[in-house]
């Protein structure tokens, strides 16, 4: 990958903040439990594991639903569980990352899947599967199915997650290939084992492909013609592209046109549980933000890579993605935003615009970003530049340099774009970015801004949102200033 290319991707990356995706598919609440085993016991040959600890966290459709949301998207889980402690436990973490579970179905007398991992000093000794995959009959797979064709209509992104759970039947295939939506990508064990409709991709892994196909099954990807298997599976399935990973040799993709070899990275140690969740919630991204399937794969490939890295399952976040990729430059920066803002527009969403020096970003910056992205479909923050921000705010500041606050303010999931402005007021960038709305601390109120005018004169308009108290970067100056002297450690402190 030429370092021109790998720039590009970045730019891709940063679209992946807001997108709006749907997940449909069978979950399971992944638990392991982990401890050292430092002898054999003298009734079996088994280890004796001791000092365990027991994590869970969202798996199948649900850790997909985990990486879309880590990766910036706005994500919407369709799926059915059991109401029980299991269905609970899952609901509770996925909502603590940001993913609207108000869609997902429990189902009295439903045992929620759950797979339990035994894992003594890194090595996987057992797995306990249980749980119901019985499929949805009747009223229920009729509700299931209705919801989900009426939740693609606002969905950038549909991803199917398919573990052969119960929850996907051929009713509900249907009901989705009836909306013609143009990105579904489909994740599933048995490629083939519905009949699907209009799939912008495929991404299986090598051994689902080899088995849908009643090929031999070879474990080592390196004995497959794996150009040829992609292609034979999208024929078979009727998809745009199909990717087929192969494990650390990356991935094959093969299109109307022709199969490309994405090239993987050797990682020591790897741990393959969710890799592929990874892989398909960047692979889906990047096709939602309109980029070709060769061009997705390498970001999913780039995505699990990290995945493999860490033990257990764990999603991928925006900032360790961008984090491999070098930033891209100004020009294409710009080019990214305005390809954004009219994507934006012309799936009829809102833009959100807001500005200031950001100087010692704190609490109420946050909350006051996280607040103005919900009003709208991308947030554009205009920042102050150091000279612009010195005579906004007088000598001495700002106390952080403008490239430091940028990059800070790139980091947060809820800003989109972050544009640099030198004039005293964001009057000109506003009539560039053209919001529909403008949005200002509460420190701003019943006051007229400057730039108020301007906000009228396109069409937008202004929000005023409450500040968080005793939340300010002046104050915050002021105090550290009036510490002159050392604080002295408490008895028993280390210095």
């Amino acid at each position: 990958m030429t370092d021109v290319e790998v720039r590009g991707l970045a730019g891709l990356v940063r679209g992946f903040r807001g997108r709006r995706c749907l997940v449909i598919g069978d979950v399971m609440l992944d638990v392991f439990e982990r401890g050292r085993a430092t002898r054999l016991a003298p009734d079996a040959p088994v280890p004796v594991i001791t000092e365990v600890s027991e994590t869970s966290s969202p798996g199948g459709a649900a850790n997909v639903a985990a990486n879309l949301a880590a990766l910036g998207a706005g994500v919407t889980l369709l799926t059915t569980i059991g109401d029980d402690a299991a269905g609970v436990e899952l609901l509770k973490k996925l909502d603590e990352i940001g993913v609207d579970t108000a869609d997902v179905l429990r189902l009295p007398g439903r045992a929620t899947v759950v797979k339990k991992r035994l894992v003594a000093d890194g090595a996987t000794l057992a797995r306990v599967d249980s749980g119901d995959k019985e499929p949805l009959m009747g009223a229920a797979e009729r509700k299931f199915a209705e919801r989900a064709a009426a939740l693609t209509e606002d969905a950038e992104v549909v991803v199917v997650s398919d573990y052969s759970g119960g929850v996907l039947t051929q009713w509900v295939a249907d009901a989705l290939g009836a909306t013609g939506h143009g990105c579904m990508v489909l994740d599933s064990k048995k490629p083939l084992r519905l009949r699907w409709r209009d799939l912008a991709a495929a991404t299986p892994n090598h051994l689902e492909a080899q088995e849908a196909l009643d090929l031999p099954l070879r474990q080592d990807p390196g004995r497959v013609d794996a150009g040829a298997v992609a292609e034979a599976l999208r024929r078979e399935i009727g998809a745009t592209a199909v990717a087929v990973t192969l494990a650390e040799a990356g991935a094959i993709v093969a299109d109307e046109a022709s199969a490309v070899l994405i090239e993987g990275r050797r990682v020591a140690d790897p741990d393959v549980n969710g890799a592929g969740d990874t892989f398909l919630a960047a692979f889906a991204l990047a096709l939602g933000g309109g980029s070709v399937p060769s061009v997705a794969a390498r970001l999913g490939v780039e995505a699990a890579t990290l995945a493999v890295a860490r033990p257990g399952t764990a999603p991928v976040s925006l900032r360790e993605l961008l984090q491999r990729l070098p930033e891209e430059s100004s020009g294409s920066d710009s080019e990214s935003l305005e390809k954004d803002l009219e994507r934006v527009r012309r799936s009829g969403g809102k833009v959100v615009f807001t500005n200031g020096c950001f100087d010692l970003l704190h609490r109420g910056h946050l909350f006051l970003l996280r607040e103005a992205r919900k009003l709208g479909d991308i947030l554009v923050v205009g920042l102050n530049s150091d000279g612009s921000a010195r005579r906004v705010k007088g000598p001495g500041r700002p106390v952080t340099l403008e490239a430091d606050r940028a990059e800070l303010l790139r980091a947060l999931p809820c800003v989109d774009h972050v544009v640099v402005f030198d004039e005293d007021t964001p009057e000109a960038l506003i009539q560039r970015v053209k919001p529909d709305l403008h949005v200002k601390g509460g420190d701003h109120a019943g006051g007229h801004l400057i730039e108020e005018s301007v906000v009228e004169d396109i069409g937008g308009e202004v929000v005023v949102l409450p500040l968080l108290p005793g939340r300010s970067a002046s104050a915050t100056i002021e105090h550290i200033k009036s510490i002159d002297t050392p604080v002295k450690p408490t008895a028993g402190a280390r210095s």
